[in-house]
């Protein structure tokens, strides 16, 4: 009862205050009576009444009131009165009035707004989905990645090497679970069409560093990292789905990976994705096998951990370094020069296009101030038409501040609707950034509306509103009221000449900054794009073969298949060569081992000498177009039994054999005693992207070096994808259960190994067109109104004697000077804001100075194009016409 008695009085809240004073003991004491004495269902009946009743009686006696009070007050009493839920109804009426007396004017504010709200809300929901939001995992703050690092060659995100992360797992206490994994792909069949899929081999304790529960089964044991036991496998949702039919009867089935079965042991949840992840299934992770211990030398893995509850990231770091130190003197030949690092896993994730995602939010903020400048000039010339009605306001009682409100609201409206339609464009917007967001290691990288993005969108509204307001709301109630009556409304807005400067400056000055962040970013680009990438990209296709180790348990297997695969193809009349590499280029997919080099004696300063291995067939380089430069490339007499041979790249050569020629000179790898002559040295080809540097790397055959998975290239004279079915033809006829994987001309390659940069230039370079055209568009209102302002002035002129000309050139200098010092303004400040992007560009400085005089040149065009419109039309002014509007 006393629940019930607490929410009927909150209930008649709803009343007037005379009305609850009056009655509401009586209503209260009635009700309660009521309510006691029925039981059940009429219990409801009695509420039902209650509630009914009081939105009735009560919110219509209020009504009742607020109509009384409107016929009998004035305006300025009920101004003060406090009811100011009910002028702000007033003001939004007005304002919606005035909008429809001027739809012109309002409609190039609205789309105005739109266009700059809509483009800051569509790449703040980027941010939002790369930056802001948390990982879509439990605790996400304590997932953390562990690598080798080597500061002496300045690499502190290397791959991990087997034996290392045994190590790291067996000494390390600061961390609750840690996993090691490595992407790889298998051939699935038996269940369907043979497909080739992505595969993540995952220790144990991989699912458990990142909180997962599968939906159906279990995840893996520590039993099935040895070999024997290690053939189970998980799948993710969609392959249960789509390959299965989402039949919980899959458990327990065997599947066929590679030709050997694999037993299925857990589905994971629908969503399930992880970083530096596109699996569609995980299997174990096996490190060792007998007779064959965990490497130190080959690097291949990444490695997960969470942190347990109460340790730092600090205590963890110092933590590795010294297991890092320990494990360095422990293998001082092998681990010379090695540590390990941490770093936090949403650092990894979103540090690639942090820089270029908090460039892009500076730009749009950018086009945001841009066209609150652009509607604060049309606001302002609008005010010419509103000074009777304002100086009315104010004769009658209105207070100034009631009138800027009232000028604020007019504003809001309209930024509420360029809002509105901006959120449609941001949709579309949104749509286009997530088919052209470069790939990122987050696994839920899809970009979508959220409340967090419509509140950032309100706020971005409310400030539009109060950005462009504010300037005409002041304009217009800081005049004498008398002056506009005395005048009859006729005279024009007197406005300083300082501020109309001001905003002009302001937005040329904005407007240059952004072109020259895109100027330095195209021509960042074009310098990537003219590194010479050591290869021929046109008319070349690329695919990847794998062998499953059950068909092709050795290498004369994996020898004869891929031997006679390339005496096929290369019979092929629309083939001109064809060739094989374990690591195709421009792709990232790399390794890196240890090497000795026969009488180089290592000095103390000297860093450690590795080499990027590269097994390629014998045609590879000729099919990839690549140079050799000294001595020889492969030759089909470079066979098992016959001279071990290799062929370094010319930066291999340089650092190794300063001064020298490396041909006939004796290369090894420190995990074998087997020495391999230097017979060539070939052209540096890019492996990591045509904006990273090339390392020492060390081509063999894959003759005399095991390869049982392959990346083709195919040189045709025509159009590369019409090999596609010429191939599948000749894969078929020699093992009809290989899919061919990763099918791309080489062009697609290279396109893919700039996506990220590209994906910078088109947007910066779009958000610069559109800052330019508003900027026009601001400086040709500005002039335009300045010139209806000044037409008696100029009639009076040129009623005296002065030439046309001579006016054109007043306005067009007024025009220049302006946009000249804001130009200056902006290129200054560009020197200094622009080094920030330092980390973005390649090959060029913040203070380009192709760049700077290229905007400069390009936005005083524009700005002078803008101004010679209104020129013309100042200068064309028949002075008996003016003199008359006088």
């Amino acid at each position: 009862m006393k629940a019930s008695r607490s929410f009927y009085r909150w209930l008649l809240r709803l009343c007037p205050p005379d009305l609850r004073k009056e009655f509401g003991g009586e209503m209260e004491a009635l009700f309660l009576q009521s309510l006691q004495r029925a039981r059940g269902a009429a219990r409801l009946r009695v509420w039902a009444r209650a509630v009914s009743d009081v939105l009735r009686h009560g919110i219509g006696a209020r009504r009742d009131t607020w109509d009384k009070f409107r016929k009998t007050s004035a305006y300025v009493e009920y101004e003060s009165g406090g009811w100011w839920m009910d002028t702000l109804r007033y003001d939004l009426r007005h304002a919606i009035r005035a909008m429809v007396r001027q739809p012109a004017t309002s409609v190039i504010i609205v789309l105005t707004l739109a266009l700059a709200i809509g483009a800051n809300t569509a790449v703040f929901s980027a941010v939002h989905t790369v930056l802001i939001r948390p990982l879509p995992y439990d605790q996400p703050d304590s997932l953390v990645m562990l690598w080798e690092k080597r500061e002496a060659e300045g690499n502190m995100r290397n791959s991990v090497s087997a034996a290392d992360y045994l190590d790291w797992a067996r000494i390390a206490t600061s961390f609750s679970s840690m996993a090691a994994f490595s992407e790889v792909t298998a051939d699935l069949t038996g269940e369907g069409e043979p497909e080739k899929l992505p595969i993540s081999t995952v220790s144990a304790p991989y699912f458990d560093v990142f909180g997962v529960r599968p939906q159906l089964g279990r995840t893996f044991e520590t039993g099935e990292e040895v070999f024997g036991q290690h053939r189970v496998v998980i799948l993710t949702h969609g392959l249960w789905q789509e390959r299965f039919g989402g039949d919980p009867a899959a458990l327990d089935r065997s599947i066929m990976l590679n030709g050997v079965p694999h037993r299925i042991v857990g589905v994971l949840p629908a969503n399930m994705t992880f970083p530096y992840s596109e699996a569609r299934m995980f299997t174990p992770l096996v490190l060792e096998a007998p007779g064959e211990p965990a490497s130190r030398t080959s690097h291949n893995f990444g490695v997960f951990a969470r942190l347990k509850p109460g340790v730092s990231f600090e205590q963890a770091r110092s933590e590795m370094d010294r297991i890092g130190k320990d494990l360095e003197k422990t293998y001082p030949q092998l681990s010379r020069g090695h540590g390990a690092n941490i770093t936090s896993l949403s650092e990894e994730v979103t540090g690639p296009v942090e820089r270029t995602l908090v460039v892009l939010m500076a730009a749009v903020a950018f086009i945001l101030l841009i066209a609150c400048i652009n509607v604060t000039n049309l606001l302002l010339a609008k005010a010419a038409g509103r000074r009777r009605e304002m100086a009315l306001r104010a004769a009658i009682g209105a207070a100034r501040a009631r009138l800027m409100r009232q000028v604020l609201v007019e504003c809001g409206v309209l930024a509420v609707a360029g809002g509105a339609l901006g959120l449609l464009f941001a949709v579309w917007t949104v749509r286009l950034l997530a088919s052209q967001l470069p790939a990122v290691a987050r696994p839920d990288q899809t970009v979508i509306f959220s409340v967090p993005i419509l509140i950032f969108t309100v706020v971005v509204c409310v400030a539009a509103g109060l950005l462009a307001g504010v300037l005409p709301a002041w304009h217009l109630v800081r005049e004498d009221p008398a002056e506009p009556l005395k005048e009859g409304g006729r005279s024009p807005v007197s406005m300083k000449r300082a501020l109309r400067f001001g905003l002009i400056v302001t937005e040329v000055a904005l407007t240059s900054l952004l072109l020259v962040g895109a100027g330095l970013t195209l021509r960042s680009f074009q310098t990537v794009l003219s590194q010479p990438a050591g290869l021929e990209t046109d008319h070349r296709l690329t695919f990847r073969l794998g062998l499953p180790g059950a068909r092709y348990r050795d290498r004369p297997a994996s020898l004869r298949f891929f031997g006679e695969l390339e005496s096929r193809l290369a019979a092929e009349p629309l083939i001109t060569a064809a060739g094989g590499s374990m690591l195709p280029p421009l792709t990232g997919m790399d390794g890196r081992r240890g090497v000795i080099i026969e009488n180089r004696d290592a000095q103390p300063e000297d860093g450690p000498t590795r080499a990027h291995p590269r097994p390629v067939t014998s045609n590879y380089l000729q099919a990839a177009g690549a140079t050799i430069r000294e001595g020889r490339g492969f030759l089909p007499s470079d066979t098992e039994t016959s001279l071990q041979v290799a062929i370094v790249n010319e930066t291999m050569a340089r650092r190794y054999w300063p001064g020298a020629s490396p041909i006939g000179k004796r290369v090894r790898f420190t995990d074998q005693d087997i020495w391999r002559e230097v017979v060539g040295v070939v052209g540096d080809i890019k492996h990591w992207g045509l904006d990273a540097p090339v390392n020492p790397e060390l081509y063999m055959p894959t003759t005399q070096f095991s390869a049982f998975a392959l990346t083709w290239v195919l040189r045709t004279n025509g159009d590369p994808l019409a090999l596609v079915p010429i191939v599948q033809r000749h894969v078929s006829e020699i093992d009809r259960d290989l899919p061919l994987f990763q099918v791309r001309t080489m062009e697609e390659v290279a396109a893919r190994s700039v996506e990220r940069r590209r994906w910078t230039m088109m947007l910066l370079a779009v958000f610069a067109v559109l800052a330019l055209v508003m900027a026009a568009a601001g400086i040709y209102g500005v002039m335009a109104h300045l010139v209806s302002l000044r037409t008696p002035e100029i009639g009076v002129r040129l009623t005296l004697g002065a030439r046309p000309s001579s006016v054109m050139r007043q306005v067009l200098g007024e025009g220049a000077m302006q946009a000249g010092i804001g130009l200056l303004v902006g290129l200054g400040g560009s020197l200094a804001m622009m080094r920030g992007m330092r980390t973005i560009l390649f090959g060029i400085e913040p203070t380009d100075p192709l760049t700077l005089v290229s905007v400069g040149v390009s936005l005083m065009v524009v700005a002078l194009l803008a101004v010679t419109v209104p020129a013309l039309r100042a200068m064309r002014i028949d002075p008996v016409v003016a003199l008359r509007a006088q």
